[in-house]
This record gives structure tokens, C-alpha cells and sequence, in this order.
């Protein structure tokens, strides 16, 4: 898709992948670019994950089902994934689905990549 609602960027930190996700998470839209990312870092055995959400504008309900979807796919290749920068929407909704209770959530990128080493996953 040339023209989706969000854009995804992809760096290292030692063996830490962290995902900056900029714009929309919506159905068949962002929600697809995002599975197919999880799904290739998975495949390549880059599970230890950070989402920095930051400069997500919009998650709709799709959205927010492939989060913990694919949470789960990471989860059983043993890794995990890691929230940065939830912003005070994403927190309601997030809050209010109770999503909140099975991410770690990170204000400080250093602290979310350090966070692997203490606690490798669930």
C-alpha cells in the first residue's frame, strides 16, 4: 500500500527492534502494515519489541485487535513487545479495553530496551 494511513520505521538497539509508528492504525489499512511488520521480524527472530506510539493519531478497534493479536504471535516465539509513548488518548482507550494490563508501557525508550534484559518476556 503507497498510500496508508501510517508509516512504520524500523531500528536496532543491540538486539532490541524499536518500531516507530507515525499516523493511523486503521482497518485494512494500518492494521495490515502492522501484522506484515510482526509477522517479517518474527520470521527473522527480532522478538524483543518496542512500539513507540508517539506519533499514532488514530487506532481504531482493528487497530487496537492486531496490537494484541499480534502480541500474542510474538509472545509464543518467545519474545515480547513493549509500549512507548502511549499518548493520554491512547491510555483511555487502551485503559478502558484493559489492554493496558497486558503491555509494559514506557515513557523512556532507554528504560524499554533496558526492561528486555530484567524481564526477557512472559
Amino acid at each position: 500500500m503507497t498510500d496508508s494511513a501510517l508509516s512504520i520505521a524500523e531500528r536496532q538497539v543491540d538486539d532490541v527492534t524499536v518500531l516507530v509508528l507515525t499516523g493511523q492504525i486503521l482497518l485494512d489499512d494500518g492494521d495490515l502494515l502492522y501484522g506484515r511488520t510482526i509477522r517479517d521480524l518474527v520470521d527473522r527472530g527480532r522478538v524483543k519489541i518496542v512500539l513507540d506510539l508517539a506519533g499514532v493519531t488514530y487506532i481504531d478497534s482493528s487497530g487496537v485487535g492486531m496490537l494484541v493479536g499480534k502480541l500474542k504471535s510474538v509472545r509464543e516465539n518467545g519474545g515480547d513487545v513493549r509500549l512507548l509513548h502511549v499518548t493520554t488518548k491512547g491510555q483511555r482507550l487502551f485503559g478502558m479495553l484493559k489492554i493496558l494490563t497486558i503491555f509494559e508501557t514506557f515513557y523512556d525508550e532507554a528504560d524499554a530496551v533496558r526492561s528486555f534484559a530484567a524481564r526477557p518476556s512472559r
